[in-house]
């Protein structure tokens, strides 16, 4: 489950972990929730809402309404904005990068960089030592060697705050069962550490969060223009991993024949889903939501359906219902067979989307339009 950044910062305030005052706006005609001047910031899950003029600074009350009517009603990469979040302007001596994931790793890693406040596969790509990674143990933590080479690489003067950021941050990521605990910025503000931004993904299965994870599905219902994706997906599995194309199979031994395939014309996977079991429409839609919305920056998808038990009418018509309402502009190549097949291959041609009979030969179309190779 990917959390809002207002989410994910309620989850930071429960682990101890320092972030500003802010407040959530549901409403474009709400009440200024504090003191000007504060940042008021698109509530959507996607990255790019700075450079989509999603991030504005309110000085005053006119400031306010147009930027709260404006971004409100704005899509971000094919995704609505669902609330806005009101935070207190803070001026940051140093920005750091530091998150906790499990996404693409084979086991808990932090990862941290003095270079914080930008895109980290750009500085990965172009400042390599400036990259910190360290695996994590989960019973002990980060040994005392660990944090001190971070302190020194990160430059920061306060060991002791440094340490102590870590240590809730490593707290939160265990103990809310995550997948990905990111903060960037990490601000030092008048000399201490806060978590200026969140993003936050808790694993969908971590069964004692499921109480959790329902209370703020339920409390999404007062966002903007938000509805309750679909419920049915205990027969999904969402693998993530480090690429930027996004599989979706509606069987293992499909998904990971399609998978060495991609690898071997020169793709780099970024999630594996399965649907697994007998399937419906609902579960189709939550695997496309899982799989656009849980690697934010993915540049395709690749769907591959063998219709025995599963109907590839109701899997068209999850697909098409899923890119109609959320605008998707990626690029979908669907390649489909079996029960049902000439009613959903209908309903993709009448969505407009392409459908395609040899895989091998999907899989070097997909790749060279995606990743030009």
């Amino acid at each position: 489950m990917n959390l809002f950044e207002y989410e994910g910062k309620q989850m930071m305030r429960e682990y101890g972990i320092p972030v500003p005052e802010s407040h959530l706006i549901t409403a474009e005609d709400a009440p200024a929730p504090m003191a000007y001047p504060f940042v008021l910031k698109a509530q959507v899950m996607t990255g790019g809402r700075g450079k989509a003029g999603g991030v504005k600074v309110c000085e005053n009350e006119a400031d306010y309404k147009k930027y709260a009517h404006d971004i409100l009603n704005m899509e971000i990469k094919g995704h609505k904005v669902h609330g806005l979040l009101a935070e207190q302007m803070m001026k940051a001596e140093k920005e750091l990068y530091l998150s906790i994931t499990l996404q693409g790793v084979a086991k808990p890693t932090l990862i941290a960089s003095r270079m914080g406040g930008m895109d980290i596969e750009a500085v990965s790509r172009d400042n390599p030592e400036e990259i910190v990674k360290m695996e994590i143990d989960p019973f002990t933590g980060l040994k005392g060697y660990q944090l001190k080479y971070l302190a020194k690489k990160l430059q920061v003067e306060d060991k002791k705050d440094l340490f102590a950021m870590v240590s809730k941050v490593q707290d939160a990521f265990f103990k809310a069962g995550a997948m990905l605990v990111e903060i960037n910025p990490l601000g030092l503000v008048d000399g201490k550490l806060v978590a200026m931004d969140s993003k936050f993904v808790i694993d969908g299965h971590a069964r004692h969060m499921q109480a959790k994870m329902d209370e703020l599905e339920a409390a999404r219902q007062e966002l903007h223009a938000y509805e309750t994706p679909f419920k049915e997906e205990t027969t999904i599995t969402y693998v993530p991993l480090d690429g930027d194309l996004g599989l979706i199979s509606d069987g293992a031994g499909t998904g990971m024949l399609t998978l060495d395939l991609l690898n071997d014309a020169g793709g780099h996977v970024a999630s594996f889903c399965e649907l697994g079991g007998m399937t419906t429409e609902e579960v189709m839609y939550r695997a496309m939501d899982l799989t656009l919305t849980g690697h934010p920056e993915i540049k395709g998808v690749i769907i591959v359906l063998i219709g025995g038990f599963n109907r590839m009418d109701n899997m068209a018509l999850g697909i098409t219902k899923y890119v109609k309402e959320h605008n998707v502009k990626i690029p979908i190549y669907t390649r489909m067979c079996g029960t049902m097949e000439e009613v959903g291959l209908e309903t993709m041609k009448q969505a407009g989307m392409p459908t395609y009979n040899i895989l091998t030969d999907t899989v070097k179309e997909f790749v060279h339009e995606v990743e030009g190779v």
